[in-house]
């Protein structure tokens, strides 16, 4: 049994190592079983504009049409929801939602035209790779055969300039696995950035070498807890929530 295996780990993605990137107590308290509870209302935005892409690269509906599509899978998830979310954020997010799903759509259909047949929609990836014990997983979003790009959608409220290194490493596992020209498509409120991955071969390296370093880490207990001890948490950061806050505070000994 290997490293990732003794702690429960059957797979890695980029969504678990990027996240060990960014906040190693967090993804060791995720590993733990400690969950740092469940998508908000902007997580519920992205998906509802994505949801309504999915269905505008293979039917002709009309605007009108897909945004209700949108906001019916928004309110869906809101009801579907098992914690209490700003009620402030929820009307905001879905407020913006239009915009985000008529952009989205509006950019696929222009970007499709009449020559590309509808895509292959969230497909499984799957990586066996020499450095790495136990297979990597991801779903991409479209697979287009001609061109043969492969698409991860995000939603952002501004237009970055350029693709981050954690999509990249994202969009780089999507290319190994298929070998697919790597794309990410930003979509905002007021229009879309698209960035292609120049490099993936190397973004694909990062990958590897910080599952490595994740691996060294699970390596040095049997003991999930024991290996949260070789790191430290930051818990006034956003992304810490009442459940994981009072975790890290008993696991760290944080005593006040």
């Amino acid at each position: 049994m290997n490293n990732f295996e003794k702690h429960g780990v059957g797979h890695v993605s980029a969504s678990l190592i990027n996240s060990w990137i960014e906040h190693p107590a967090l993804t060791l308290l995720k590993i733990a079983g400690i969950d740092n509870g469940e998508a908000g209302p902007a997580a519920w935005r992205g998906i509802s504009a994505e949801h309504a892409m999915n269905i505008a690269a293979e039917q002709q509906l009309d605007f009108g049409d897909l945004v209700k599509a949108a906001q019916c899978k928004f309110d869906e998830m809101h009801e579907k929801a098992e914690e209490s979310h700003d009620e402030q954020k929820i009307e905001r997010e879905r407020k913006a939602l239009e915009d985000y799903a008529t952009q989205g759509v509006m950019f696929l259909r222009d970007w499709m035209g009449d020559a590309v047949r509808p895509p292959l929609m969230q497909g499984k990836v799957k990586l066996e790779l020499d450095d790495i014990p136990v297979p990597v997983i991801g779903y991409y979003d479209m697979l287009f055969e001609n061109p043969n790009h492969i698409v991860d959608i995000k939603t952002a409220a501004s237009r970055p300039k350029g693709a981050s290194y954690a999509h990249s490493r994202q969009l780089a596992i999507y290319w190994a696995g298929t070998g697919a020209e790597p794309w990410v498509w930003y979509v905002n409120r007021h229009g879309v950035s698209t960035f292609t991955i120049h490099k993936p071969d190397a973004y694909l390296r990062q990958f590897i070498t910080a599952t490595k370093s994740l691996e060294l880490v699970l390596a040095q207990s049997d003991d999930i807890f024991g290996c949260c001890q070789f790191v430290y948490p930051d818990i006034d950061h956003w992304m810490w929530q009442e459940t994981t806050r009072a975790a890290a505070k008993d696991i760290w000994k944080m005593e006040i």
